[in-house]
């Protein structure tokens, strides 16, 4: 019996020892990743292709040493007639295997960069150790191109399946794998389309890299270019060029839309031919070895940090932004070198150097062409998609001709392939994140205000993508000291919404805010004028009806003037101070000043005409009436440093130089409107907010007001007085100590000094007076987000209602469709509550 039992006892312990299969418990999300991984993702092959090896014996590692034999056994071993299993399988095992070629050392030898001396280990191989190690390099390469070329054609053939004839052997239509019509997409296909978008974006990437240096991964490339249109017109530097570069017009009969042929491309025993969009910017160098688009970019690639969020369209394709190689840049460094050499010119019209004056007076004369300072977008997004040639299922996998399309996806939103429609990815943040990072303009912004240059840096215009015909035009303006990176998040926001980003294109104006106000209205008008003209002469184009003008502080003041008819001419004579025109030289020098304007170029100034093009606008925290604080003893102390432009003074000095000497025309209240900066204008005793705070705005056009606040007691007493609508802000966490007494976390971060208190607390105030009122109170420790008040109330409010640069009676218009006030700093262009109110009022207006 002790035996017996002794013997029960081993073999129960023994027996679970020789079990297999052992269960434990783990996180559901460890099982997800793992059932989605495959070797793009996870730089393993996935769970089914390894089941796929297993059953039919083979070994992975085996398998990539004998790689065609393995693909042989492999078909052998897959005993049903759904071959869509096998495609899948077959297009990882080729990018696998691809993946394994680069990395390896004959591969990598075609990266490998000469010795940089040849008595070092790194020595120059003798002849025929060269030849034999370039006689494996080209092999690996080979093999390398040819199993991205099989892992594209086999996810494509799985893909497309449905609409492929089926001719492989044993092949039954109906139930070979044909994809219902509403089926659930499963992991086997996402993975397929990952395997699919990796190594079409190693073609497409290394395929433009290996045109310009052939010291890489794609060798035995031929490339010939197909001359288009747009290639003609590109020798032409003539108006006529700059014009079709700025409409972006169809180069090619038929629509913007459509394909055109630029490049055919051999590989090896393979045939490529490259597609581009019908479009000027994006035909304009196709012919030139590729310039158009030397500097491709994956935005696989591209980490953007910064941005709210990446604005993304999910789809078939891989995302790319070409950068052209004619495109402007501005940055710190060129605005120094700018100063400096300012310097160095006024040394030279002093005698100390030379001096080539027609020089200077050809860049002045370019630089005033308002045609010279309109920007199309430098930065190209396209999605790219390859095609393999093929009807059938064979046929498609024994190609050797693939079809590489490149769409702007901005026009195409998807692609037919093989007579069915599928939509294309694109990534919309990655170029203007691009020209953001390149252009430096917050810091360009601040030493444009500072900096002493010898001639005007007038402003420029900027499109933030190529310009369509069919979108409406969003006009930006940024305020003092400032530039378009202030736009940053509402831009991207707009991207990110579907409907804003297919019916409204981004125009951003820089311009220099230390030029006087009157000056920079004049030239950023002149500005738009131009470039509503050259890109569309007639004036049919969608684009140049209902366009919107989105403003902040001193921008807002521009835009007012720019939506305007008056004559401010008419009103000079309130700028008579009494008291400096009782000494009889200054009533001279003001009855000179008046009559100078009678000078065409002095006139146009004063006279202001709506921009017909525009609609509605849209003012963030612009002081009308100015502000006091342009007076304060710190802002009186940085207006000292703010320079006028050496040139621009001299201009304007010159015509009324036989008036009266400068300092006269600085004391005089006329003169002071041309001989003060920017920001000296922005005070509320200056002559420019005598002159203009009571212009009136087109009745045609629709304007609306975003007004900041920084007392929150305030919005919460508006919101007591006019509880209907009232919303709690939940823009902000709140923690719940012991006592249930809620205290609030601020998680916001901001990067502007006077946002650092903001509560991104909401109040907005509607001109409507038959608004219902209701007796409801608000919680004890509610934070109110929004409140709709009527305008009575909002007549009531008073200069304690300010963001702490601009109080509200002067940011105040009367006749605003809308008002919102929001609780915060002056900056509230960046506060995501301000966002979302311009949203709603370009959703509104698409729909009037």
């Amino acid at each position: 019996m002790p035996l017996a039992v002794l013997a029960l006892l081993s073999a129960m312990a023994i027996l679970p020892a020789c079990s297999t299969v052992s269960v434990n418990r783990q996180a559901s999300a460890k099982t997800i990743s793992a059932q989605r991984g495959n070797i793009v993702t996870d730089n393993k092959l996935s769970s089914d292709t390894a089941s796929l090896l297993l059953s039919a014996g083979l070994n992975e590692q085996a398998c990539m040493q004998q790689f065609e034999l393995c693909l042989t056994q492999l078909a052998d071993s897959m005993l049903n007639r759904h071959y869509r299993p096998a495609l899948a399988a077959f297009s990882e095992l080729h990018y696998a295997k691809a993946r394994q070629l680069a990395t390896s050392k004959s591969c990598s030898n075609a990266l490998a960069r000469p010795p940089l001396d040849p008595y070092y280990a790194n020595a120059p191989l003798d002849d025929a150790e060269a030849k034999a190690q370039q006689s494996k390099t080209e092999i690996c390469l080979i093999d390398y191109q040819e199993r991205l070329f099989d892992a594209i054609k086999s996810s494509y053939t799985y893909l497309f399946y449905d609409s492929l004839e089926h001719d492989f052997e044993g092949a039954d239509e109906k139930v070979s794998g044909g994809r219902a019509k509403n089926r659930i997409p499963s992991d086997i296909d996402i993975q397929t389309q990952d395997i699919y978008n990796a190594a079409s974006n190693d073609v497409i990437t290394q395929l433009y890299q290996s045109t310009g240096d052939m010291n890489q991964l794609m060798r035995n490339v031929k490339v010939e270019h197909l001359a288009t249109t747009a290639n003609t017109s590109r020798r032409d530097s003539s108006e006529l060029a700059v014009n079709a570069a700025i409409a972006n017009s169809s180069p090619v009969k038929g629509q913007p839309t459509d394909q055109v042929k630029v490049m055919k491309v051999q590989v090896d025993n393979y045939h490529l031919n490259v597609y581009l969009p019908n479009e000027n910017n994006y035909l304009k160098n196709a012919n030139e070895k590729n310039s158009a688009l030397a500097d491709l970019v994956s935005t696989y690639e591209l980490r953007l940090s910064g941005l709210n969020s990446i604005s993304k369209r999910p789809g078939l394709g891989i995302s790319l932004v070409a950068s052209l190689d004619d495109r402007y840049t501005t940055t710190i460094r060129q605005l120094l070198l700018s100063s400096l050499s300012g310097q160095i010119g006024q040394e030279a019209a002093n005698g100390r150097l030379g001096n080539n004056s027609a020089s200077n007076a050809a860049k002045i004369a370019q630089e005033e062409d308002a045609s010279s300072r309109i920007y199309p977008t430098g930065h190209l997004l396209m999605t790219g998609l390859i095609k393999p040639t093929g009807t059938s299922v064979l046929d498609t996998l024994s190609s050797e001709q693939l079809d590489i399309h490149l769409y702007n996806p901005y026009r195409s939103e998807s692609a037919s392939i093989l007579g069915d429609d599928y939509p294309l990815a694109a990534n919309f943040s990655a170029g203007y994140g691009l020209w953001l990072a390149e252009n430096q303009l917050d810091g360009v912004g601040y030493l444009n205000l500072i900096t002493r240059q010898k001639e005007a840096s007038l402003p420029k215009l900027f499109m933030l993508e190529p310009y369509d015909p069919n979108k409406r035009v969003i006009i930006m303006l940024h305020g003092l000291a400032s530039s378009p990176a202030t736009w940053v998040n509402l831009t991207n926001d707009i991207f990110n919404d579907e409907k804003l980003r297919n019916n409204y294109q981004v125009w951003q104006i820089f311009y220099p805010t230390n030029l006087p106000i009157l000056e920079n209205r004049y030239q950023i008008q002149k500005l738009i004028t131009a470039t509503y003209q050259q890109t569309d002469p007639a004036g049919e184009n969608l684009a140049s009806k209902n366009s919107v003008i989105i403003s902040h502080s001193m921008g807002g003041i521009i835009a007012r003037m720019m939506l305007s008819d008056d004559n401010l001419a008419n009103n000079l004579d309130a700028l008579d101070d009494n008291s400096l025109l009782a000494n009889n030289s200054q009533r001279q020098v003001d009855a000179m000043l008046k009559q100078a304007l009678t000078n065409k170029e002095l006139r146009n100034r004063f006279e202001l005409n709506a921009l017909p093009q525009v609609d509605t606008a849209v003012f963030l925290s612009s002081p009308f009436q100015g502000t006091d604080y342009a007076d304060r003893w710190f802002t009186r102390a940085l207006r000292r440093i703010i320079y006028l432009p050496v040139g621009l003074v001299k201009t304007v000095t010159d015509n009324l130089a036989t008036i009266a000497i400068k300092g006269d025309l600085a004391n005089n209240p006329l003169g002071a409107l041309y001989l003060q900066n920017g920001a000296s204008q922005l005070s509320n005793k200056s002559s420019f907010i005598q002159l203009t705070k009571d212009i009136s705005i087109n009745k045609r056009i629709t304007y609306h007001s975003i007004i900041a606040n920084n007392d929150s007691d305030i919005t919460r007493g508006l919101a007591a007085m006019q509880p209907e609508g009232v919303k709690l802000d939940l823009s902000q966490a709140v923690i719940e100590d012991d006592d249930s007494v809620i205290e609030t976390a601020d998680t916001s971060s901001t990067s502007n000094v006077e946002n650092s208190d903001v509560s991104a607390v909401v109040v907005e105030v509607e001109t409507a007076k038959d608004t219902p009122a209701k007796t409801d109170t608000l919680p004890p420790e509610a934070l109110v987000a929004a409140v709709i008040v009527n305008e009575e109330i909002s007549q009531a409010l008073t200069d304690r209602l300010s963001d702490g640069i601009v109080p509200y009676t002067s940011a105040h218009l009367d006749g605003a469709a809308s008002e919102t006030v929001i609780n915060g700093g002056h900056s509230i262009q960046e506060n995501p509550q301000t966002i979302l109110t311009l949203r709603r009022i370009l959703h509104k207006q698409l729909q009037q």
